[in-house]
């Protein structure tokens, strides 16, 4: 075992080989996309590509069509983790709770909206749930709001954005509620004994004793969960919601940029799913040297 660990790397090895290897990618996409005539079969247009992004009107910076698409899929992957997490940690709680009518209950949701393709889920939210209850709301009101403005898309806008975040939360939730009840499991059942030895209700327990210590079980998932949040908002381009996908159709359909703008939209969905699990490991980090582990 111990001669293992020594032929094992160090870390500032693992470091080094990780930045190399990103270096040489950066640079292979930067001569890709600043001398396109090296690769004479595939013409790359990288003006057009940049005004895609933003571009200069009356001497103000503007949001291109892939520019606001991509403010908008961070508004919705935003908005969708509220119900997310709600509708996860309620049928988690629910599957894993004692009593056998709710571990029912919670089993059949979730099983119900986990085994519906997302892009039938969207429709049936749409067409028969909420898209004509969102279409008869008065949302303008909410540009008076500060600085809530620039966390939602025009008023026209909602109804369709609405439904969306409604779709992603309980396809979504479904899938978190399995990684809540995986990490109430995990919390060693010494645990529950010692919060009955204190006279803890169940429900304080919860909240007190078991749900902090599942945390540090759940964060790993939960953050896998989260990039696939984001990647799932694509298919909300099937009611015209304009976030990135939807405007790269539009776009590369009109401006025949096809190259250029899916190349372009696939590197955009891996930073952020890479982001997201920069900011996962984190946390997970903290969390456990706040255990000591």
């Amino acid at each position: 075992m111990v001669q293992y660990a020594h032929m094992r790397p160090s870390r500032a090895t693992r470091l080094g080989v990780d930045l190399a290897i990103l270096s040489i990618a950066v640079l292979a996409v930067g001569a890709f996309v600043l001398h396109p005539r090296s690769i004479p079969s595939l013409p790359w247009d990288s003006a057009a590509l940049l005004r895609a992004f933003f571009r200069v009107e009356n001497g103000d910076l503007t949001p291109g069509p892939l520019g606001i698409g991509l403010v908008n899929t961070l508004r919705l992957s935003l908005w969708s983790l509220v119900p997310a997490g709600c509708v996860g940690l309620g049928l988690g709680l629910l599957r894993a709770s004692p009593v056998r009518a709710r571990r029912f209950t919670g089993g059949r949701l979730v099983d119900l909206f986990r085994n519906l393709p997302p892009l039938v889920l969207v429709f049936i939210v749409h067409y028969f749930l909420t898209g004509a209850l969102a279409a008869s709301v008065d949302w303008s009101g909410l540009s008076d709001v500060p600085g809530l403005s620039a966390l939602l898309p025009e008023t026209a806008r909602m109804p369709a954005f609405v439904s969306a975040v409604v779709t992603l939360g309980l396809y979504e939730g479904a899938y978190v509620a399995e990684i809540v009840r995986a990490g109430i499991a995990g919390v060693p059942k010494g645990q529950w004994e010692a919060a009955a030895s204190l006279g803890f209700p169940r429900s304080q327990s919860l909240r007190l004793i078991i749900l902090p210590q599942a945390v540090r079980f759940m964060l790993p998932p939960l953050t896998g969960q989260t990039a696939s949040l984001i990647k799932d908002s694509a298919i909300m381009s099937v009611i015209s919601v304009q976030e990135l996908t939807f405007q790269a159709s539009e776009y590369s359909a009109s401006g025949g940029l096809i190259a250029e703008i899916w190349l372009s939209v696939t590197l955009c969905y891996l930073l952020l799913c890479l982001g997201v699990s920069f900011v996962g490991r984190r946390l997970e980090r903290r969390l456990n040297r706040s255990f000591g582990l």
